[in-house]
């Protein structure tokens, strides 16, 4: 583990009771069944209407903030209208990425730098808030706004397919669209290139094939209040883990464009297992899956030209690929080999 990461566990071990997830316990059953129920179902993409706000700078980009009705369930009245804004260089773009939001990450701030670097290469980002973050909070100023189990994965599902509709509204705006986002972003990125019924540029960066690595192996086990859970016991986490692991990229069919995805994880990462960004590597023959000596929060502070060029790279092997060629495999150096110059 990097040592910026065992700082940041140590941290996370301290943090006080009200900023604990899951510290209201489970949640509503019936939102964690129904939940369950579609957790691997790639639902049609629905037709819902984008509103778009008046064009205004934004950090030296040109930022327009787009508004929805939220095709997710079980969501507070806060949360029902989705949020996003789209940064587009001065001069344009042809290719557009839709850029999800990591863990914790309220706001658009924590990816502006991430966005104004691909902006630099030339490719918009279209930034989704969260539901539960930033304005979508149920609770003004509430520093952990996810309470329950079932919040958790109502939030996750509710953004894959909001971030469906972002993706689609890129489409037909005639963009080349790609999916990506950092450590949670990622994942959700991961779950919209599986999901969406036409091709696109996915770049995967610190990601997982789903939750349950990071908060059941990684630091994040740190931050779960384990008393309003029933105790830290075997039949304890076993629950959370069925109902974490349900959410994973690989219960999806790989698809047809994976020979774009371009994937990026730390050998020293301590939130996200190796083995759990292999996982969707061996899922999606064709990707690629580049190891940088970091973890990481190292690999997003002091690497976030590599983050860029991976997305930059997940659009030319869109561009170049023959979808109606079958991908074959690529295998990558396993941790602590070479990483890609």
């Amino acid at each position: 583990m990097h040592w910026l990461d065992a700082v940041s566990a140590r941290a996370l071990a301290r943090i006080p009771p009200h900023q604990r997830v899951f510290r209201r316990g489970w949640g509503d059953p019936e939102a964690l069944a129904a939940y369950l129920e579609e957790a691997a179902v790639a639902s049609p993409l629905p037709d819902i209407p984008v509103a778009e706000g008046p064009e205004r700078p934004w950090n030296g980009l040109a930022g327009r903030d787009l508004t929805f009705e939220s095709p997710g369930r079980y969501l507070p009245e806060p949360s029902r209208l989705a949020r996003a804004r789209l940064l587009l260089p001065p001069e344009g773009a042809e290719r557009a990425v839709v850029l999800m939001a990591a863990w914790n990450d309220h706001g658009y701030e924590g990816r502006a730098k991430l966005a104004a670097a691909l902006a630099a290469r030339g490719i918009a980002s279209a930034m989704l808030e969260q539901p539960f973050y930033g304005a979508r909070r149920p609770l003004p100023g509430d520093p952990q706004p996810i309470t329950t189990v079932a919040e958790f994965m109502w939030m996750g599902r509710s953004a894959v397919l909001e971030g469906r509709v972002l993706a689609d509204y890129l489409r037909r705006k005639g963009f080349r669209v790609g999916v990506g986002g950092y450590s949670m972003g990622g994942n959700m990125a991961g779950f919209l290139a599986a999901a969406l019924p036409f091709p696109v540029a996915p770049a995967l960066l610190a990601a997982s094939f789903s939750p349950g690595p990071p908060f059941l192996h990684g630091i994040l086990r740190n931050t779960i209040d384990w008393e309003a859970l029933g105790g830290d016991t075997p039949q304890g986490r076993q629950r959370l883990a069925d109902i974490l692991f349900s959410a994973s990229v690989l219960r999806f069919p790989a698809p047809a464009h994976t020979r774009a995805a371009v994937l990026v994880a730390g050998t020293r990462d301590g939130y996200v297992p190796t083995a759990a960004a292999q996982a969707v590597h061996r899922h999606w023959p064709g990707s690629e899956l580049e190891w940088v000596n970091a973890g990481h929060a190292s690999l997003l502070w002091f690497h976030r030209d590599r983050l860029v060029a991976a997305v930059v790279r997940a659009f030319e092997r869109l561009e170049r690929a023959s979808l109606e060629t079958p991908p074959s495999p690529q295998p990558s150096p396993a941790p602590g080999g070479r990483e890609r110059e």
